[in-house]
This record gives structure tokens, sequence and C-alpha cells, in this order.
């Protein structure tokens, strides 16, 4: 679970401003690119940049004299402390504070427990050592910007700037070490800077993601300022340098930032701006992947209302003009024949945006979907379209079904008449996975102002919808809901190579109780009471590094995200788990505190080689936040909450499945 602070980057704009008089806006751009000989770092182009960021924040209503340039011998560790000192003091609440950061990137041991490969992602200042040249790693190291100190200031001003305004942070350099790609100049790429005693070991038992993030959102979330971040790669990749339109070197980010400018329309996104900048940079640097994170991803740029941004699902390859991969398959409902439609990337609601093309899936698998368009497209890259699902294919057992009649002389009838009956069951003939003639799974009971769709074992109420007669595509929306809630609780893969063990740990008096587990287990399974707390282990035992995932399955047959959770800033990159790695995680930051509904539950956990994103299952549920999972709404203050599960297996393709069934009981 590696995980660099640098994630907080504002958005800029070009041919079409969204500046707002109501909101004074402050930029700091920090740009090192003229390291001194005796640092050792490699020169790079980072003051290039400045002018293309600075012009970008003029197109936007951003004043000269609140931009504050801190280049090259100004940036050391104090100046740039200096600089946001600075900035703190004369924002003000509804105020817009942007960052940049042109420069190298570094790990550095980490100077507390606090991740377990026991190394700080940092920003290399001015003063810095390169750790070939280090002779005195003590002081050397003090120089650098750990990723922690940085995400305190972010964490100053969003306190500062109160609930109206926005932080918007872009990072221009590297990551993380390892081998350079393409034939630019690389903003980072140095091995690891430690000490002679350095032993990752000692962090085995502490979280080592969220570091940063978490330092800018300790806090009431909501009388925080909205954050989002861009970066220019991956944690574990190099951030390589390109060329502008005149030849000259440029940091990629920053040159793609710029050109997406060039091109903004009214009611342009974070999100829909980042759909851009990937497409530029899948152009110009093919081997890198930026990032898009934090908790304002979906509002309009710069101090803008939050919009909804309807479900998708990114292209993962153009195969044919007429033909595409999509990162989304069986799971998601996109068996063969199911039906999508292609639209623009950036595009926040599908009956409103211009339709690219349909689709029908030709072939699947549990991750990835191929499909046949209607007609030739003239995309070049996956990252200008996205995917938007018509028509769901599950291959499950049919759901049999129950309406309530109404009782015929009752003084105060209920149920559906006869009529109703009739018509509802209409609705639900050009459902193909509904049965009217066995005992029913789900019942539908007619309500008072509103219609309930029941889990007829336990009487959990599954969803509501304002009229079962009236609503047929509400209707037929939700069979099609928990039929991928039977799909998924069926999935078994199965991969030998495979192994992660997963635990849910009881918090007893302010401790997680290691100790105490098997007391929780009844039979094999988990038994906890409303108002238990617990925490997660989980531990890969395998040879390969994993990606890991969770759903939460309730006993009402709805579905909710546990990881990733990208609304609270839980993303499918901060889940790999190494060979050998395992994690307790800290109950000041993961903890869970369960309530209703009461009985059995199951954490669907899968692990993958590759990198998964499941929240998007729960997603098109839609609403319907469980209670005992309402956790996350308040322990994301700090970080993110997990309900346990234990895992083991996915097929050769896509990884493994494991299910840790748990029940929850009212306390006496």
């Amino acid at each position: 679970m590696k995980y660099f602070l640098m994630m907080i980057l504002l958005s800029l704009t070009g041919s079409y401003s969204f500046s707002q008089t109501t909101k004074a806006k402050h930029a700091l751009i920090f740009a090192i690119g003229d390291y001194p000989e005796t640092g050792g770092w490699p020169k790079i182009s980072s003051t290039m940049d400045v002018p293309y960021i600075k012009n970008a924040l003029n197109n936007q209503g951003f004043l000269n004299k609140d931009i504050k340039i801190v280049a090259d011998s100004e940036a050391t560790l104090k100046g740039i402390k200096n600089a946001f000192d600075e900035l703190v003091a004369i924002i003000n609440p509804g105020d817009i504070a942007v960052i940049h950061f042109s420069c190298h990137g570094e790990q550095v041991e980490a100077d507390s427990k606090n991740k377990i490969d026991g190394l700080d992602e940092c920003v290399v200042t001015y003063n810095c050592v390169v750790p070939r040249k280090s002779t005195d790693f003590i002081k050397d190291q003090a120089e650098y910007l750990r990723g922690h100190i940085l995400g305190g200031y972010l964490q100053q001003l969003r306190s500062k700037l109160g609930a109206t305004g926005d932080v918007v942070v872009f990072m221009d350099f590297c990551h993380s070490g390892g081998g350079t790609r393409g034939e630019g100049k690389v903003r980072g790429g140095q091995p690891p800077f430690v000490s002679s005693s350095y032993n990752p070991d000692k962090h085995r038992d502490s979280d080592s993601s969220l570091i940063a993030r978490e330092n800018a959102s300790i806090g009431d979330d909501k009388a925080l300022a909205s954050f989002e971040v861009i970066s220019a790669t991956r944690p574990e990749e190099l951030d390589m340098e390109t060329k502008d339109d005149k030849g000259e070197g440029i940091g990629s980010l920053t040159y793609a930032i710029s050109k997406s400018f060039e091109k903004l329309e009214p009611g342009t996104t974070y999100r829909s701006l980042f759909a851009k900048i990937q497409t530029i940079m899948n152009q110009k640097v093919p081997s890198q992947h930026p990032l898009l994170e934090g908790n304002g991803i979906d509002r309009l740029l710069l101090g803008g209302t939050f919009i909804h941004q309807q479900p998708y699902i990114e292209l993962s390859k153009i195969e044919k003009p007429n033909q595409v991969i999509i990162k989304a398959g069986t799971m998601a409902g996109l068996n063969t024949g199911a039906k999508i439609s292609l639209f623009p990337s950036g595009t926040v609601d599908s009956s409103k945006g211009k339709r690219i093309a349909t689709g029908t899936v030709i072939r699947a698998d549990n991750f990835t979907s191929t499909v046949h368009l209607d007609r030739m497209i003239t995309m070049k890259q996956p990252a200008e379209g996205w995917a938007f699902i018509s028509e769901q294919v599950y291959k499950v057992s049919p759901i049999s079904v129950n309406i309530q009649s109404a009782v015929t002389g009752s003084i105060a009838p209920s149920g559906f008449t006869a009529k109703e009956v009739a018509t509802v069951k209409t609705h639900l003939t050009h459902f193909p996975l509904v049965k009217f003639d066995a005992p029913p799974e789900l019942l539908i009971e007619k309500g008072n102002g509103e219609d309930f769709i029941k889990i007829a074992s336990n009487g959990y109420v599954f969803s509501t919808i304002k009229s079962a007669v009236n609503d047929s595509v509400a209707l037929i929306e939700q069979f099609q809901h928990y039929a991928q809630y039977k799909f998924l609780q069926a999935l078994e893969l199965k991969d030998p190579d495979i192994k992660i063990e997963v635990k849910l740990v009881p918090v007893i008096k302010g401790v997680a109780d290691t100790n105490n587990l098997s007391g929780k287990l009844v039979n094999g399974i988990y038994e906890f009471y409303d108002k238990d707390t617990i925490t997660l282990w989980i531990k890969n035992t395998g040879n390969d590094n994993v990606y890991v995932n969770i759903l939460d399955m309730q006993p009402n047959g709805v579905i909710n995200p546990v990881l990733p959770f990208k609304e609270k800033s839980i993303y499918p990159h901060d889940l790999k788990i190494k060979a050998g790695e395992q994690y307790l995680f800290p109950i000041d930051k993961y903890t869970i505190s369960l309530s209703p509904p009461y009985g059995t539950e199951v954490f669907k956990v899968f692990a993958s080689r590759q990198e998964i994103d499941v929240e998007q299952i729960a997603n098109t549920k839609g609403e319907g936040t469980r209670g005992n999972l309402s956790v996350l709404e308040s322990l994301v203050k700090s970080s993110y909450g997990m309900r346990g599960a234990g895992v083991n297996n996915i097929s050769k393709a896509d990884g493994s499945t494991g299910n840790i069934i748990f029940t929850i009981k009212p306390r006496k």
C-alpha cells in the first residue's frame, strides 16, 4: 500500500474563464531545476513550467500579485515553509489556493513508524544532496520536504479556507525510484535515501498509505475546503519530461495541463479536466499514468458547486475502429450481450451528452469486456472515451417474486389491486430473470407513498421505489441490482498462487486485541454485537504482490464499497500489498463501529496481481449506504475504515475471491 503525499493538485484553466468575483485567488508555484552541482541532483527544465502554469492561472482570473513564484535557490526547505506560512496568513474563508510543484521527487527513510516500507516520499528541495554523495545522513535528510509535512500545510490551508474554499495541487515529479523510462529527463529516479541502519521490518505493523492525504484531511471534513490532487505518475512510476510545441523541455503534466486549458468548456469539472490531461499524457509519455485524487473531483473548476457524475467505465484499448476493450466485465453485469453507449470522456450525463457509438459485449471476463460497436470511431487514445452501461446481463438463476395482493373485503385494504398486480407482472416480463411460480426470494409490497422490495427470507427492505405500478424503469433497475447481488454472492475465483489472509480484530478498551480473535468465532464465523468496534489485519502469504478490494454484502441485499472508496480518498493504487507483508491497521485510523441491519453479512474480498476497482459495482446501486458502514462518514476525517473478511483466491486471469462471513446481533 505504498502511497505518496504529493496528491492534492489544483486545476487551472485556459480559454474559458471560471473566475468568480466573490473568491480571492492565490497561487504558489515551486520550480526547482537548476540544482547546485554540489548536491548531485541533475538539472531539469522546471523553470520552463512556470510561464505555462502562470498563464493558465492568469486566464482564470489570478492576478500576478497573487501568484508567488519560489524558484531554484529560493526553494530551500526553509524557503518553501516560509512561502506556505505566508499563504496561510493571507487567505480568507472561501478563497481558492493553487499549489504547483515542478522538481525532483525522492524517497527517504521514514522519520517515524508511519510507513510499512520505511520510506517517506519527499520533495527534493534546492539544498538536497543526492543519496550517493551524502556523507552525513542525519544532516542531509533534513533538507527534504517530507510528504507528511507538506500534508500538514495543506491541512492548514483547508482549515482556514473553510467549507466554501478550494485547494488544488499539481505535482510534476517522480513518486518513487526505479528504472528510467523514455528518452527525456527524469524528475527523480534516484535510489531511496536511507541510513546504514535502515530496516524496513520495523515498519511492518504500521500503515504506509494515505500519510499525506491523511494529514490534509484531519478534522470535520464538512468544515474544510475541498481538495483536488493531480499527480504526474502512479506511486511506483517515474516522471519523464517531454517537449513543448517549440521543442523545449517541459514537465509532462505541466504540458498536459496547459494544453487541456486551451479547450475548456462551461461546466468542466476536475474529473473532466483530468480526462483531457490523460489523453495528452498518453500521447506524450505513454508509460506514465497520471492520478486524480481528492474529495472534490466532481466539483466545477475553481470554486464551483458539486455536480452529479453519472457512473462510467474507462476504455482499456481500442482494438479496431469498431471494437474496444473496457475496464469492467461480468462482475459489473457485462456478460455477453450486454449493451453500452460510448461518449467523449468528461461526459457528466449520458442523457445530455453527444453519443459516439453504441456497442454490444461479445466477450467478457471478470474485470474486462470486449465490445463491438455499431459504427467506426475516430478516437486514437482510450482516454478519449467513456462507456456508460445501457443494459446489463447477469448469468444467474431466475429470481422468484411475489406481489402483495390486496385482501378483498378488508376494512383497511393494503396491497395491490388485481389490475395493479397484472401491470407489475407485465413490467417484469421484460426482465428475463424473474419468475412467479416458486417460493419467493423477493416480495413487492405496496406502501403509503412508496412501494417496497423486500428480501422474503428475513423481511429486510432491499429498496424502495416511488411506484411499482407506474415506474417500470425503476422497478427493473432494482431487479438488476438484486441480480448483481446474487451473482457476486455466488462468485468464486481461484488462483492457487494468490494467498491472502484477512482477519477481523476486535478493539477492546482502545486496543486491537489480536489475542481475542478466537472468542469472536462461533463455528468458524465471526460473531459481533451492535456497537462492537473492529479493525483489520491482512497478510499476503504468497510470492506475488497483489491488490486487494473489498465489497460489503449486507443481509438486506445492499452492496457497499469498502475498498476502494474514492469518495473518501481511498484509491485502487493505494491497495497494493507486497508479498510477505502484513498490516494491522492502527485503531486511531482504521476502526469500524458495527450496527444494524442485524443478521449474517459477507465481506467479499478480491485479490489480483493487476490493479482492480470493484467500487463501481457498488456504485451502480446508487443509494443505500448502510448503518454499519456509516462509520466511513466519520472515520475518513483522518483516513478510512474497513470491515474485515477473509480471503483466499481469483481465476488465473483475474485473481482470487474469498468470503469473510460474520453476524451482527443486537446487544442485550
